[in-house]
């Protein structure tokens, strides 16, 4: 294969974005040619490292959806009234759950057993299954959950635990490190101009969306941030084919503040392609592998 000058193919995973934020605030770089709400009706559970790996995989690996299930049965990720029911238990919960025996408490159980986060970050490798960068010379990610990427450490929910009981900075400040990391490996490769196949993965709206659901002034200034390095992408280049895809969107958990898991994702791209459940992406990517 001889390298162009610009990356064939560029996909911006931006978990959480949310198709209905997109639209209202008309973020004319995310939303491209052309952008869809996909449905995530075939998943069991809406959860990061599933649904990310179905992209990469082109399928859903149901063994995995497996190891969610009871956690999903804890923290509300299960579709449905069961969703807001248990993510409203969650909350009720939550001064226990941020006192010094509540947090030792949940440090104990995290021992016991292994996080789902941790036991699944590297499936795809682990279980030696497909994926798309096998189909290419030069590929290159920073990580996508299911592939590598650990999404939710045990410093990471401990923040968010404190942000949930009022604490917010210290995991905003953590949050923002986190995606400026991700940012800079971003232009990084881009940069480079070697790389066929570019697959960026960013966290930030998923996870500030938890808690700034219920203030969108505040959450839209980092969607205006995804917008801004989107528009530079696309300006340095525009002969590129550029996916952006979500795992999910985000909904408020009834009359509450915390955001929750939606039951729908967000797509965009520049050819004016479309698709409409996030594991579709990966025969949509094949089909331009040989171009």
């Amino acid at each position: 294969m001889t390298y162009s000058e610009h990356p064939k193919i560029i996909i911006l995973g931006i978990d959480g974005l949310d198709y209905l934020l997109v639209k209202k605030w008309q973020l004319k770089n995310i939303m491209q040619k052309t952008y869809c709400k996909m449905d995530l009706s075939d998943y069991k559970i809406i959860v990061t490292p599933p649904i990310w790996g179905s992209m990469l995989t082109g399928k859903i690996d149901y063994e995995i959806m497996k190891t969610w299930e009871k956690t999903a049965k804890i923290v509300g990720f299960k579709r449905g009234i069961e969703q807001n029911r248990l993510a409203k238990l969650g909350i009720k919960l939550t001064p226990f759950l941020t006192s010094r025996v509540g947090k030792g408490l949940l440090k104990i159980l995290e021992n016991m057993s292994k996080n789902p986060f941790e036991a699944t970050a590297n499936y795809i490798n682990v279980k030696k299954e497909k994926n798309i960068f096998q189909f290419f010379e030069k590929p290159w990610n920073n990580g996508v959950p299911g592939y590598g990427r650990v999404d939710s450490n045990p410093l990471k929910r401990q923040l968010h635990l404190q942000a949930i009981g009022g604490e917010e900075k210290p995991f905003v400040n953590y949050i923002i490190k986190d995606y400026k990391n991700d940012k800079t490996q971003l232009l990084s490769a881009l940069n480079k101009q070697e790389h066929d196949l570019i697959f960026w993965y960013t966290s930030i709206t998923d996870s500030l969306g938890h808690i700034y659901i219920s203030r969108p002034l505040t959450l839209m200034q980092y969607y205006l941030e995804i917008n801004e390095i989107v528009g530079k992408v696309k300006d340095k280049y525009p002969s590129s084919i550029i996916y952006i895809i979500s795992d999910h969107g985000m909904e408020r958990v009834g009359l509450g503040r915390w955001g929750m898991h939606s039951n729908y994702a967000f797509f965009s791209s520049s050819t004016g392609e479309i698709i409409s459940k996030p594991y579709e992406l990966y025969d949509l990517v094949l089909k331009h592998k040989n171009i």
